[in-house]
């Protein structure tokens, strides 16, 4: 009896433990997926832009809960590697792929007609966007962890570089868009991502002073995990659904798509090799290497999504304009995971 009894419980962790690691892929894949056997609930729901602030602010919100300060004052007794860590993060590794991708022969905007095989001309403008956000915060922290490396760095530089991203990355996508024919209020971006992201983040880390608010955030973290997860799924699916109903996706190759991974697949290489280089030359210790290679290399979904929640929609279709994300995000994942083998 005994010996059932432990198998069960073996069984409920294993259970446990493949639902907690595996329910943000298949979150976004069925936010993804659904809206094209049927796009009207999300359609309906999308025409309602509060309740993609309420979603945002709610991931922030459990970001600042989550945020550490003595992971920030470990980090800054390695400030050198902590500085190169942000500027490659939010200016150098996205500039080097902006000014790659900015060169590529997309369809002009507004033709209806795609004929180009790298897709639409929104398929620029969401890689441009998606260069344009700081470093990824979960799922590089996760890997930095499975690998052995720095955790308080890993911490500290996803934290502190999604804030000051806030700031940073309108004004690169600015800079990155000015090849093209878009063109946005960085203003009124700035406030909106202030009030979007940087409030809820304040106040989940004044929430911490609450007692046993941090006790109970740590008992039940991979489930906090699980409701940030929720909430950027439900923000795809409401995207994706009104890029459905508006037929935003007809006439789109599927060859594009493969294009488009094969695009990411070498810019996040060629991040790596940037971030190499600067583990060179200032000859950090293996930890520290794997927080650059890890991390930093990679791009936040969350940001990406959050950007396009803000950005007015003359910018072209946001369905269309956040596919580059998707593909991008799970591309550049799978690509780190491996090279942790």
């Amino acid at each position: 009896m005994d010996i059932s009894n432990v198998r069960l419980e073996k069984c409920r962790a294993n259970f446990a433990n493949l639902f907690f690691d595996y329910f943000l892929p298949f979150s976004q894949i069925i936010a993804i997926g659904q809206p094209f056997l049927y796009a009207k609930p999300g359609a309906w729901l999308s025409q309602y832009s509060i309740v993609g602030y309420i979603l945002i602010a709610i991931i922030f919100l459990v970001l600042g809960l989550k945020l550490k300060t003595e992971d920030i004052k470990d980090a800054l007794r390695s400030s050198h590697v902590f500085i190169v860590a942000l500027i490659s993060s939010l200016f150098i590794t996205g500039s080097v792929c902006a000014g790659i991708t900015g060169q590529l022969p997309f369809d002009p905007l507004g033709q209806e007609d795609k004929i180009s095989m790298m897709g639409p001309y929104e398929f620029r403008i969401g890689l441009l966007l998606y260069y344009s956000v700081p470093c990824t915060i979960t799922a590089g922290i996760v890997l930095v962890a499975q690998a052995e490396g720095n955790l308080p760095m890993a911490g500290a530089v996803a934290t502190v570089a999604n804030i000051i991203g806030c700031y940073t990355t309108p004004i690169l996508l600015k800079v990155f868009l000015s090849g093209v024919e878009a063109e946005f209020d960085i203003g009124g971006v700035l406030l909106k991502l202030t009030l979007s992201i940087l409030a809820p983040v304040i106040l989940g880390k004044l929430m911490q002073c609450i007692p046993r608010v941090p006790e109970t955030v740590t008992k039940v973290k991979r489930w906090v995990s699980i409701v940030t997860s929720t909430c950027l799924a439900i923000m795809l699916w409401m995207k994706v659904s009104k890029a459905v109903a508006d037929d935003a996706f007809d006439g789109v190759k599927w060859q594009s798509l493969l294009i488009m991974i094969a695009f990411v697949l070498l810019m996040c290489v060629i991040n790596i090799i940037v971030n190499m280089t600067f583990s060179a030359l200032l000859c950090l210790r293996s930890t520290y290497i794997r927080v650059m290679l890890l991390m930093v290399s990679q791009k936040t979904l969350v940001m990406a999504v959050t950007l396009v929640q803000v950005l007015p929609e003359t910018l072209g279709e946001m369905g269309l304009i956040l596919v580059p994300c998707f593909v991008a995000h799970p591309t550049q994942v799978t690509l780190t995971t491996t090279s942790l083998d």
